[in-house]
C-alpha cells in the first residue's frame, strides 16, 4: 500500500475515536486534543497519564464493541490486540471512516506524519509508514533550518495580504506587491531586525502600490 496524497485536516469540533488506554493512545489523545478533536477513548482501563487528561475527553470504559465508531470522523485503533485493531480497521472500510491502526500500515487509510511546526507553517515529513526513525531524523535536520521567524513571517504575510486587498483595487498590481513581499527574504530580515521593524518595511512597500 503507498501513501501518496498529502493532505492536511481541520479537526476542530469532529469527533474522533482512540481505541486503547496504553501509551500509543496517550500519544493520539494528545495530538488530537492539540488540534481541538472532540475525542472519545474506548479502553477498560487507562495508563496514568491518560487518567490525568480524563476530563478533556469521553471515556467509554469498555473492550471495543461493534457500534461503537458510529458517528466517528475519524478513528485510531491502537490496543494491543492484533484481532481488535483488525476488526475496528474492517469496519471503518465499509462505513468510509478514516482510521490509523498502530500496529497495521497496511490496514491505515491515513498516516500521521512526523511534522515541524512554526506558527502557521507546516511541514509534513512522511516515509509512507516504512521508517519513523528517518522521518524523526529529518524532522530535527528541518526543525534546525525553519525556526520561529517563518511563524512570524506568515504572521506580517497574513496581515498585509487582508490590508493589500483593501487597498490596492488593481489586481494586477495587487499580485505585483505581492510578489515584491515575497522577495523580501522576510525570514532573513526577521533573524536582524524585530518583528516591527520588518512590519514597517512591508506597509512602506505596500504604500509605495496603494498611493
Amino acid at each position: 500500500m503507498t501513501f501518496q496524497y498529502p493532505v492536511t485536516l481541520n479537526l476542530e469540533g469532529k469527533f474522533c475515536t482512540v481505541v486503547g488506554g496504553g501509551a500509543v493512545a496517550l500519544r493520539k489523545v494528545q495530538s488530537l486534543l492539540e488540534q481541538g478533536a472532540e475525542v472519545t477513548v474506548i479502553s477498560p482501563v487507562l495508563c496514568e497519564e491518560l487518567k490525568a487528561l480524563e476530563d478533556q475527553f469521553v471515556w467509554m470504559k469498555s473492550v471495543y464493541k461493534e457500534g461503537q465508531l458510529e458517528g466517528s470522523f475519524l478513528v485510531i485503533a491502537a490496543t494491543d490486540a492484533r484481532a481488535v485493531n483488525h476488526d475496528i480497521a474492517q469496519w471503518c472500510e465499509e462505513n468510509q471512516v478514516l482510521v490509523n491502526v498502530a500496529d497495521s500500515r497496511e490496514e491505515s487509510s491515513f498516516l500521521v506524519n512526523a511534522a515541524v511546526r512554526q506558527g502557521d507553517l507546516l511541514i509534513g515529513i512522511s516515509t509512507g509508514g516504512i521508517s519513523p526513525a528517518v522521518s524523526r531524523a529529518i524532522r530535527q535536520q528541518l526543525e534546525q533550518q525553519f525556526g520561529p521567524e517563518y511563524g512570524w513571517m506568515l504572521e506580517i504575510l497574513a496581515d498585509v495580504r487582508e490590508q493589500a486587498m483593501e487597498q490596492i483595487t488593481d489586481e494586477t498590481k495587487r499580485r505585483q506587491f505581492l510578489q515584491s513581499v515575497a522577495d523580501m527574504d522576510l525570514p532573513g530580515l526577521l533573524r536582524q531586525e524585530t518583528k516591527e521593524e520588518v512590519q514597517k518595511r512591508v506597509k512602506l512597500c505596500l504604500s509605495s502600490y496603494s498611493g
